[in-house]
């Protein structure tokens, strides 16, 4: 898959899917999947996004960072990823961005959108200002309807509620993939080592969504090797001498090396009880030693 990072001028003819994608849920894939279909018309599957949240979602919280999302677009079938800083071009015009990106740099020749799709200086465009101009120009547009589960669309909006309820099953049924974090392990003050418990920790960058604090059933991955793992998403109230939010995770099969500085890819796929101060440190390390039996029991995908 090649990254562009400005409007690079495209020889072959393009299905792009057009939108920011954050957490690249059930709703973005049907976008995505539109596009990613129309390699069998010898169309090149892309996605045009953002590097960065334009201005409408600067204010949420991110479900996925941008190196998360590139690898979710390989994996649905995207070999294009147009990636444009939005200070760039967030003066076009409607007609603008679709006239001179979309056709005369993308060279799309079929696009497709969400059913709430706004583009353009200020969402000034909407799908029907999309249609109205592919048509003129000659480009299709495919407007994906919502995706529904349980009688309701699928939305970031809806994934961030539950995840601050703690309902990570539900969150990750919506987002078609397991929610969590993909970082370099830092190094944390060993307290987990001296209880016999080593732990990884993984820091949640700055914007990023966070679960409902407490200990989750967690599988874990690095050097393309699997494991189950029991994760604290919290400030560590028994240990904790600050108020930033981590990710703490224990691997009871791991009996390996220190892991600082590789990449870990953490997934949570149950939570097992919030997060709570306990009155030492053995009493901390039971109930570490309580939630990894709980985590062996998750089903780690091969």
């Amino acid at each position: 898959m090649r990254i562009f990072r400005s409007p690079e001028k495209s020889t072959d003819p393009t299905a792009v899917a057009l939108g920011f994608f954050d957490g690249v849920h059930l709703g973005h894939r049907a976008v995505i999947g539109a596009a990613a279909k129309c390699r069998a018309e010898g169309l090149c599957p892309a996605v045009f996004t953002f590097s960065s949240p334009p201005r409408s979602k600067k204010d949420a919280e991110q479900l996925t960072d941008f190196d998360e999302k590139l690898i979710l677009f390989e994996k649905l079938g995207i070999e294009r990823v147009y990636a444009l800083d939005f200070e760039e071009i967030k003066n076009k015009t409607p007609e603008e961005f679709v006239i001179e990106i979309v056709k005369g740099a993308f060279n799309a020749q079929k696009v497709f959108c969400g059913f709430n799709f706004l583009f353009g200086c200020r969402g000034a465009g909407n799908t029907r200002t999309l249609k109205a101009i592919g048509e003129r120009i000659g480009i299709e547009i495919g407007v994906v309807e919502p995706v529904l589960v349980d009688g309701e669309v699928v939305s970031s909006t809806r994934i961030r509620s539950l995840l601050r309820e703690g309902e990570i099953e539900k969150a990750n049924v919506l987002l078609g993939h397991d929610f969590g974090l993909r970082a370099k392990a830092v190094e944390g003050r060993h307290i987990g080592t001296l209880m016999d418990t080593p732990t990884i920790n993984l820091e949640f960058g700055k914007g990023r969504a966070l679960p409902k604090f407490g200990v989750y059933g967690s599988v874990v991955t690095f050097d393309g090797e699997k494991y189950a793992g029991v994760t604290n998403i919290g400030v560590r109230p028994t240990v904790g001498d600050n108020n930033a939010p981590n990710c703490e995770t224990f691997i009871p099969g791991y009996k390996g090396g220190a892991l600082y500085g590789r990449e870990i890819d953490v997934r949570l796929k149950s939570f097992i009880r919030p997060e709570r101060k306990f009155s030492s440190l053995d009493e901390l390390k039971s109930a570490i030693q309580s939630d990894a039996e709980k985590a062996y029991q998750l089903t780690v995908d091969s």
